[in-house]
């Protein structure tokens, strides 16, 4: 009898072991995926490298034509027992600011300000089997984390971090950045399927290596907005080259770039008129500006203006180019003091970020490609 039951249990034992082995080989990308999630000390940001398939080009197949149906395809790659997008729906990114420049060694750069309300933040490194490699930044308010839920490593949430990039960098050294507008339309047309704008922004890191393939690509899908996020993209290389990508009456607008510097901030520039040194022009703005007495970026109405050209004045004197140090101070400049999420500086030609969050300006946290460090 005794014997019997030794044989059991070291069969049962067995069995144990070989589930566990069976699910570690199985769910191994999983795994690696959720044990690299690290907080970095005294911040809101976290990292993590994604080494699991999130299925990015199946969603592309059947796209999504709102918010509703988008998450319910995230929640399908997450986990059906998991909900998330609750709290995605409030988006509020009325304040963002963005720029392009090189440093003195010809290394090129996009700067952005996400003013947004604290939460979490992620660096997310991906490595897509067929796809370009990049580094995103992920509100993770878009998976329903906050303050009071914070990400940890044994929350299937996390595996819906690919879906929601605010901007980024890939390894052919594009950058994107999604900078929200007052309107925003693009027009349907029955023969294209329709994706939404965090996916458009990681249709270009997952698949462009230039800065006209990104257009081309966007140009293959119809792109819905709801009233929680209309935007603008605005997208850069290693090389120089910059575009703004707008949608304005059902169209889609390119403006290209001749200047070592290009700007981006929350209005399309399409609908908007410029002086002959390139600054922001439209009557009733110039008229508040010659009664103002003083500029401050937050104090009317003309926020959005105001940041434009102090971005272009900083940027025309210096010829398009600054160091790491002079970049932060000029998005310190313009930042929202009481609602930044995180400021970030993607080095298009090394391929690394740089970013602080909630205004603390002195704490940095850099990600490579290839590693992540505090």
């Amino acid at each position: 009898m005794k014997k019997t039951f030794k044989i059991i249990s070291y069969i049962l034992f067995a069995l144990v072991l070989f589930s566990l082995g069976f699910a570690a080989v199985r769910y191994f990308d999983e795994i690696r995926t959720m044990s690299s999630l690290k907080p970095i000390e005294g911040t809101d940001l976290y990292t993590m490298e994604f080494f699991s398939d999130y299925h990015f080009d199946e969603f592309l197949e059947t796209g999504a034509n709102s918010n509703i149906e988008y998450y319910d395809y995230v929640n399908k790659v997450v986990d059906n027992s998991v909900s998330i997008g609750a709290a995605a729906s409030s988006s509020n990114i009325d304040a963002c600011s963005a720029f392009t420049f090189k440093d003195s060694s010809g290394y090129r750069y996009m700067a952005r300000n996400y003013d947004y309300r604290t939460n979490p933040v992620m660096l997310l490194v991906t490595s897509p089997d067929d796809a370009y490699k990049s580094i995103s930044t992920v509100n993770l308010n878009c998976l329903g984390f906050n303050s009071e839920n914070l990400p940890n490593m044994l929350d299937f949430r996390l595996f819906g971090a690919p879906y929601f990039p605010t901007d980024g960098v890939n390894e052919k050294g594009i950058s994107v950045s999604l900078l929200q507008v007052n309107f925003s339309r693009k027009q349907k047309e029955q023969d294209k399927t329709t994706i939404g704008i965090y996916a458009a922004v990681r249709l270009i890191l997952d698949h462009a290596d230039t800065v006209d393939k990104a257009v081309e690509l966007l140009e293959e899908y119809n792109i819905y907005f709801d009233s929680s996020l209309m935007a603008h993209l605005f997208v850069a290389d290693s090389k120089g080259n910059s575009e703004l990508i707008e949608f304005v009456d059902g169209k889609t607008h390119v403006i290209e770039n001749f200047e070592p510097f290009q700007i981006a901030s929350n209005f399309n520039c399409t609908e908007e008129e410029f002086d002959e040194d390139g600054y922001v022009y439209p009557q009733e703005y110039s008229k508040w500006l010659r009664n103002s007495g003083g500029i401050s970026a937050y104090d009317s109405e003309y926020s959005a203006y105001v940041r434009y050209d102090f971005m272009r004045d900083t940027l025309y004197n210096s010829s398009g180019i600054l160091s790491m140090d002079d970049a932060f101070k000029l998005l310190e400049n313009v930042a929202s003091p009481s609602n930044l999420q995180y400021s970030v500086v993607y080095n298009m030609t090394d391929l690394r970020a740089t970013v602080i969050t909630d205004n603390d300006w002195e704490k940095r946290t850099t990600a490579a490609l290839s590693r992540v460090k505090g």
